[in-house]
C-alpha cells in the first residue's frame, strides 16, 4: 500500500512540512519492518527536551518500572500509521508554529477512514524547524510533554 504523506501547504513553511514528512516516512517504514522505538535517527525533528524525555519514555518497561509508553505518540492511537498530511499552520510568535497534521490511522492494513487531528507545536532554532510538544484532542486532551513528565515522574 502506497502511504499518503505529508503535503506542503502554502501557509506552512516548506521545511517545517518536510520536516514532518520525514517523520512520517520514518515512521511507516519502521511500522512496516516492525523495529523497535529507536528514535536515534530522528533526533534534528525533535527539540533536545522533547527528545530525552522521549527516550526516557521509551525505555520503560512494564515489567521493570511498572509503566511504559502505551501508544503510538505519532498518531494518538494504539493501531497502524498509513500515512499523514499537514492540514494548517498558524503562527503562534516569530520562530513558532502550530502545524495541524491529520493522521490516517487504522488496522489490518485498512484505513478508519477517520483521521487522527494532531496539533504539532514546532519551533525554529539553529536554522532548522523542530517539534517541541505535540497534543492531542480529546476531553480532556493532553499533550505529549505533560504526558511523559507525569510517566516519568510515575504518577
Amino acid at each position: 500500500m502506497e502511504a499518503l504523506l505529508i503535503a506542503a501547504l502554502s501557509a506552512c513553511p516548506a521545511a517545517l512540512s518536510q520536516q514532518l514528512d520525514g517523520l512520517y516516512r520514518w515512521q511507516i517504514e519502521r511500522q512496516n519492518l516492525h523495529s523497535p522505538r529507536d528514535l536515534s535517527s530522528q533526533r534534528q525533528r525533535f527539540t533536545p527536551e522533547l527528545y530525552q524525555q522521549l527516550q526516557q519514555g521509551f525505555a520503560l518497561t512494564p515489567e521493570r518500572d511498572g509503566r511504559f509508553v502505551d501508544f503510538d505518540v505519532f498518531s494518538g492511537t494504539q493501531v497502524m500509521t498509513f500515512g499523514a498530511r499537514v492540514s494548517g499552520c498558524s503562527r503562534i510568535k516569530s520562530g513558532r508554529i502550530n502545524a495541524q497534521v491529520s493522521v490516517d490511522t487504522g488496522l489490518r492494513g485498512r484505513s478508519s477512514g477517520r483521521p487522527e487531528q494532531l496539533e504539532y507545536r514546532m519551533v525554529q532554532r539553529d536554522g532548522r524547524w523542530r517539534i517541541a510538544d505535540i497534543h492531542y484532542p480529546g476531553d480532556p486532551g493532553f499533550s505529549l510533554s505533560s504526558f511523559l513528565s507525569s510517566l516519568l515522574q510515575g504518577r
